[in-house]
């Protein structure tokens, strides 16, 4: 050990007077101590010399301190706190030297190594044990020789000093203690300082081969990682979030995984997640789950483990035995994350972040760590009313995202995930932790930045150049004065519609009779938000796709088509939202020549720039130096907006074409004066980012579920859509799982502007309503007996709430329908519009056929 000066020594005496101050002072501290009383300006100074005094002691850029004296009589120990912050940033977590001060019999200080009480509840002495056998010998017989105890592995007992359960916490997580009585306090303040110098000599000397040995940590086997789980009642959630299962009875050759809700218990061995493991590698390293196990137990056992997980798609069993692609394994789960708010990226980027700064050391996420930067974050991104609350939902709703578990203080009842608490959270979890592949490949500065890259690529730009909700509404409502002041006649809802159509999927059909607007639309639209709209006219002679995608000539030339050039001009301009706008769409039959285009709005995958991007639209084969154009896509920020005349001159659609639209029907018309457009000027809008028109989700299980109303909104869409399915089954029109998920991610979205759905007179529309118009009843064509139950039945459904009985009952409501004007909507039905639409298809098919179109 290095000498001390005598001036380090002179200067470290008014440290120890001050301690002794303290202890003289305490026993008479009133019961509420305020910032002025005398013991919190000993803490005050307590603090100041500590953090002056430690680098002249021992150099180290990581020291921190902490002092306190409590509240009141709620503290009975008085404490200060040495921390290295790779270690430890206060006394919540980790192993720090600490300086315990009792003022009652027997009076003086205990200086020591001790470990969080906080963070290892119950489990102190376990934690102690533990780092006591990662010191040397050698080290060990320094403390000793300077007067410390080995309460771990010496033959000496701990001190019994001070009283209640917080003196009894803090002895238990003693790891080496020395304790310094009244008057050797007062008396040898230079023999305390040499030993507080060995102490912090050998904790430094820890803290720097942890540090190192974490830069390079090796991946745990199957059953030490099992044992950390069981001792961390660490929880897993299945695949399809129907069950819940720990870790316990790790023996040497394998252990138990216990399911909560039926309490039985499966057993894996190590022998078994062995040959799981080869036999993935004998599969290129990917297969089926249930090939993997047809247990789901032993399926959350083997994929929780460091050699496995489960891929993004929740049914493919992934080997885990390269670095980068451990980390793309990952970065396509981040991706897949099922949110509608910020709450779960803002987390996981915020660990991301610790993990590379420094400050998260081990795999242990805690709830109040992240509360101060996860407020902070989301004030950036202009949510000022971030609180514990929006944690605690992000917090525990990750648990469903594969690579997030929750340790449990105890096996009892878990934390909801659908309605969770702050309060819920501190009581039960005490941490949370990655899956331990991610973990491992997060120690590399690489993988770091490839994630936040992923999480930036995703989010971020909704966040820094999207308008926050209110400022959204602020502008659609500036949208509306703005095209109302240029003299077009929209109702609101028709406008609201269209732009959350076509946030939703970006395929729009605006049908319609001639002149009310279909063509314009689009174009005022993208010329109000800074965006770009480009007219295709269609021919009647299109009967394939070389006009839209393109052909090779019979110079062997590729000459592009109109909409593949479009969307080459919208992936190199991705800071603007384009529009492709088919003029007259159903000129030539639209199946014909854009098959190609709609297998590739379907078969949709994230974008790297954000929204999800086609595949490939070109399906044949170019010579190679025309690859670019092999491989073009829809990219996520181009929308296919067409246009319909339904007239003896058109085509019809195919179920196959609507069934991949949004289709909107543009025909309410008021030629009276009192409609026309006032000469109002409409206020500059608010610019809009092409980020905000990305599709969020293209799917149903991309959203986040478990936020109430989200989850209210896709229940009662889904209810009403098996009753629909009900009247469908008549003549084999039922609508499937693509249909349901748009409909539902439509009305998320119009909730985000519910007020925009209303008309010029202010009265409100429903956007279930309106969903149902657009993407159930234009499938409806034909004529017979079984188009006539199937539209009984939905009159019924959409009048009353339930098919109707019988016939009589169906022309009654039809005929009142008749002599109220065949009005646009039927006041008082649970969906107006649509009621109003089936007596009007109901009528035509008195002439033997009907359908949607007028």
């Amino acid at each position: 050990m290095n000498r001390i000066s005598v001036d380090v020594l002179l200067r470290w005496s008014e440290f120890w007077e001050q301690c002794a101050l303290l202890l003289s002072i305490y026993p008479n501290r009133p019961t509420s101590i305020s910032k002025d009383a005398e013991a919190k300006q000993v803490e005050r100074r307590l603090k100041v010399l500590s953090q002056d005094l430690l680098p002249l002691l021992l150099e180290n850029e990581h020291w921190l301190t902490d002092a306190s004296v409590g509240k009141g009589n709620w503290a009975a120990i008085p404490w200060v706190g040495i921390f290295d912050s790779r270690e430890s940033t206060g006394a919540q977590q980790g192993v720090y030297p600490v300086i315990h001060l009792f003022p009652e019999s027997p009076i003086g200080i205990r200086l020591g190594l001790g470990v969080s009480v906080t963070e290892y509840r119950s489990q102190e002495i376990e934690r102690a044990t533990q780092v006591r056998e990662q010191f040397t010998e050698e080290q060990c017989r320094d403390l000793v020789y300077v007067g410390f105890r080995d309460v771990i592995r010496g033959d000496d007992d701990r001190a019994e000093v001070g009283t209640g359960k917080f003196a009894r916490k803090y002895s238990r997580g003693m790891i080496f203690e020395r304790f310094v009585d009244f008057e050797e306090l007062k008396t040898n303040a230079t023999e305390l300082t040499n030993a507080l110098h060995v102490l912090l000599t050998v904790y430094k000397n820890w803290v720097d081969r942890q540090t190192s040995s974490r830069r390079n940590p090796p991946k745990p086997d199957f059953l030490d990682l099992m044992r950390t789980y069981a001792a961390q009642n660490v929880v897993f959630i299945s695949p399809k979030r129907e069950a819940s299962y720990s870790i316990d009875a790790v023996s040497e050759s394998g252990c138990g995984v216990y399911r909560f809700d039926t309490q039985t218990t499966v057993t894996v061995t190590q022998k078994s997640h062995d040959e799981k493991r080869e036999w993935l590698r004998s599969n290129s390293g990917k297969g089926n789950r249930f090939d993997l196990d047809g247990t789901v137990a032993r399926q959350m056992c083997y994929l929780q483990s460091a050699d496995m997980a489960l891929a993004a798609d929740r049914n493919t069993a992934v080997l885990l035995d390269d670095e980068a692609k451990t980390a793309q394994e990952f970065i396509d789960l981040v991706r897949s994350m099922q949110t509608s708010y910020l709450y779960k990226p803002v987390i996981l980027a915020l660990v991301i972040e610790g993990i590379r700064d420094g400050e998260l050391q081990d795999n242990r996420i805690e709830f109040d760590w992240l509360l101060p930067r996860f407020i902070a974050r989301l004030k950036e991104h202009e949510h000022a009313n971030a609180g514990e609350q929006q944690l605690a939902e992000g917090f525990a709703r990750m648990a469903n995202d594969l690579f997030w578990l929750h340790a449990y203080r105890g096996r009892g009842q878990l934390v909801s995930l659908d309605n969770p608490s702050a309060t819920q959270i501190r009581k039960r979890i005490s941490h949370a932790r990655l899956h331990e592949a991610f973990w491992h490949v997060l120690q590399r500065p690489e993988f770091q930045k490839q994630v936040l890259d992923a999480l930036a690529a995703k989010w971020w730009p909704e966040v820094n150049t999207l308008m926050s909700n209110s400022n959204y509404v602020q502008s659609m409502e500036q949208l509306v004065a703005a095209i109302d002041a240029q003299g077009f006649v929209f109702h609101p809802w028709q406008i609201a519609t269209y732009v959350t159509a076509l946030r939703t999927k970006p395929f729009v059909i605006l049908a319609g009779i001639s002149g009310t607007g279909k063509s314009k639309l689009p174009e005022l639209v993208s010329s109000l938000t800074s965006g770009n709209c480009t007219r295709v006219s269609v021919r009647p002679d299109w009967t394939d796709s070389s006009e839209v995608l393109g052909y090779v000539d019979l110079s062997d030339r590729f000459r592009p088509g109109r909409v593949l050039q479009l969307a080459s001009d919208a992936q190199a301009n991705p800071s603007q939202y384009h529009v492709c706008l088919i003029d007259e769409m159903n000129l030539a039959r639209v199946e014909h020549y854009f098959a190609e285009v709609l297998s590739g709005i379907e078969d949709r995958r994230p974008d790297p720039h954000g929204g999800f991007q086609s595949t490939a639209l070109l399906s044949q084969k170019l010579p190679a130096e025309y690859n670019q154009w092999q491989e073009q896509v829809l990219p996520g920020n181009l929308g296919i907006v067409g246009t319909v005349n339904m007239d003896e001159s058109s085509h019809g659609f195919s179920r196959k074409v609507l069934d991949r639209a949004f289709t909107i029907e543009l025909s309410e018309v008021d030629l009276s004066l009192d409609s026309s457009p006032s000469s109002k000027v409409s206020q500059p809008l608010v610019e809009w980012s092409q980020d905000f028109w990305k599709c969020s989700a293209s799917r149903i299980s991309q959203v986040d579920l478990s936020n109430q109303l989200n989850r209210a909104i896709a229940e009662q869409a889904t209810s009403l859509l098996q009753q629909i399915n009900h009247s469908l089954v008549h003549c084999q029109l039922q609508v499937g799982y693509r249909t349901r998920d748009e409909i539902i991610l439509f009305l998320i979205h119009a909730e985000e502007i519910r007020g925009l759905f209303r008309t010029r007179g202010g009265d409100a529309v429903d956007p279930l309503d309106l969903a149902i118009m657009m993407k159930i009843l234009p499938r409806l064509v034909g004529g017979g007996n079984a188009i006539r139950q199937t539209l009984m039945g939905l009159i019924g459904v959409s009048v009353q709430g339930q098919p109707l009985v019988t016939e009589d009952e169906t022309v009654s409501i039809v005929e009142a329908w008749i002599s109220g004007g065949r009005a646009e909507l039927i006041e008082g039905a649970r969906l107006p519009r649509s009621a109003a639409r089936l007596c009007l298809m109901w009528k035509r098919l008195e002439d033997g056929y009907t359908s949607y179109w007028l």
